[in-house]
């Protein structure tokens, strides 16, 4: 895998979650009462990270990010025209 490509998986992965923290998560948290994964003032790093994961919507960012990368993987190497394995070694 080339340089380019690990920076393009980075780049889904910050996208991802900029999408999660901005869209989804506040959709989550009002439909569901979950609570939200957006950034709180005045609160350290590990608190935030403990808070992320010790919320069932800290596991949904995580786990409805490998359908994400996988459909990232597929669809680009199906627009490079080569196979998931050849493009992707």
């Amino acid at each position: 895998m080339s340089n380019r490509q690990s920076l393009e998986i980075i780049g889904v992965a910050g996208v991802y979650l900029f999408v999660f923290t901005t869209g989804f998560g506040p959709a989550i948290e009002s439909i569901t009462g979950f609570e939200t994964v957006s950034p709180g003032v005045g609160v350290g790093a590990a608190e935030r990270f403990w808070e992320l994961v010790s919320h069932p919507q800290g596991w949904l960012l995580a786990f409805g990010y490998v359908p994400v990368h996988f459909a990232y993987l597929f669809v680009r190497a199906r627009l490079a025209g080569e196979s998931v394995d050849d493009y992707w070694e």
